[in-house]
């Protein structure tokens, strides 16, 4: 597909759009969307590329809404909100089954979006009750491969995709590597969700939030070992020692492991008047925290792809993260502030200071190019578009 037709709005195509999961304190489908914003702005995205988008989500009660353009289409079954593995929901598989078969009888080329890598059970199911014709592709959501004797059920139902979508693609080689994504499954980087945050005015921002420092450090993300905190605070305490305005706001949801952070910032005065642990904050009120900060930080050790750096990059907030392939992607190659090895405070701290010595300016402005250019909701519509089209020509060259 030429990216003439894609930028004319005339893709051609029809994608359905596949959630098993949701949460339990969904009540209605605007709870929904505002919980999963990324697959609304997905959507929305998709469709103004000029594609049909239809979203089956399974949910506690059936309902028909179009917004933006976008069909959405809630399924209720018996089964609990988060649906276990070998779970099967019949019901909301034959409702897709006569939905698609409907559209087969069309002449666009028809592609299902199936979200995440473990439920290969009901991957398997689905793609033996669509028509042949539909292609399917596998969004990662950080999945990890399974051990032991689920890893044979993964690679039995994983064969019944016709593609994969990962946010990085060195994050599908374990899944090449053991043999769980086969050679004639292509792989297309496409990250898996982008935000409506936007750069703003600096001042008005900090006016607003009440930041201060010199510079204003940012940490999004929660406190958990995966995402290394007490590494970040390590290395912190080394930066304060060239640069003792610097202040390191947190923001956290999850909180695994306060009691350990504050016990480590008690016994270091100067973490204790350097660093502010604000908690967890709607997350409409998070675009003004970031458009207050100079820099963001985290030290994951691993990730599916990163919603917090994607919503730093897009308010400009220059980036100093862990060297892992999201984030690598995500920063053009270390290119946009700096990464460093996970779990090392002192590389930290010299990324970090390295960081410093350059104009903060100019790396802002990388940052919301690359936003704009990859990992807007538009940038990723036009890669996801072109993938979807490649997926339909091949599947329809292939049952012929």
């Amino acid at each position: 597909m030429s990216d003439t037709a894609v930028a004319e709005g005339r893709s051609g195509l029809r994608v359905f759009f596949l959630s098993y999961w949701y949460e339990p304190r969904m009540a209605s489908l605007e709870d929904l969307l505002e919980t999963y914003s990324t697959m609304a702005g997905w959507a929305d995205a998709v469709h103004a590329g000029g594609t049909e988008v239809t979203v089956f989500q399974r949910f506690h009660q059936d309902g028909r809404v179009r917004r933006n353009g976008v069909s959405f289409v809630l399924l209720a079954d018996r089964y609990n909100p988060r649906l276990r593995k070998w779970q099967i929901p019949w019901s909301f598989h034959r409702a897709i089954r006569e939905f698609c078969t409907e559209m087969s009888r069309r002449t666009e080329p028809t592609v299902i979006h199936f979200n995440g890598l473990f439920f290969p059970l009901q991957l398997r199911a689905l793609r033996a009750s669509l028509p042949t014709q539909l292609a399917v592709v596998v969004q990662h959501h950080a999945e990890k491969p399974s051990r032991g004797l689920r890893r044979h059920l993964q690679q039995w139902g994983l064969q019944a995709a016709d593609g994969f979508f990962f946010a990085a693609s060195e994050l599908a080689s374990p899944w090449v590597e053991e043999g769980l994504i086969g050679s004639g499954q292509p792989i297309y980087q496409v990250m898996e969700g982008s935000t409506s945050f936007r750069r703003k005015d600096r001042e008005s921002a900090r006016a607003r939030t009440g930041l201060t420092g010199d510079p204003v450090v940012l940490w999004v993300g929660r406190l958990i070992a995966l995402k290394d905190p007490l590494t970040v605070l390590r290395g912190f305490e080394l930066v304060l020692q060239h640069k003792p305005g610097a202040r390191l706001y947190m923001v956290y949801g999850s909180d695994d492991l306060l009691s350990e952070v504050r016990t480590y910032m008690s016994c270091r005065p100067v973490l204790a008047r350097s660093v502010a642990l604000l908690g967890s904050l709607p997350h409409r009120e998070l675009e003004a925290f970031y458009n207050s900060a100079d820099y963001f930080v985290l030290g994951s050790h691993y990730e599916g792809s990163g919603y917090s750096l994607v919503e730093a990059l897009a308010c400009g907030v220059v980036p100093v993260v862990t060297d892992i392939p999201p984030f690598r992607m995500m920063t053009d190659g270390g290119k946009i502030g700096a990464c460093w090895p996970t779990g090392d405070a002192a590389a930290f701290a010299e990324a970090f200071l390295r960081v410093l010595r350059q104009p903060v300016q100019p790396i802002s402005d990388r940052a919301v190019s690359f936003f704009e250019e990859q990992l807007s909701f538009p940038a990723i519509a036009r890669k996801a578009i072109r993938a979807y089209g490649e997926l339909a020509a091949r599947r329809a060259e292939q049952h012929r």
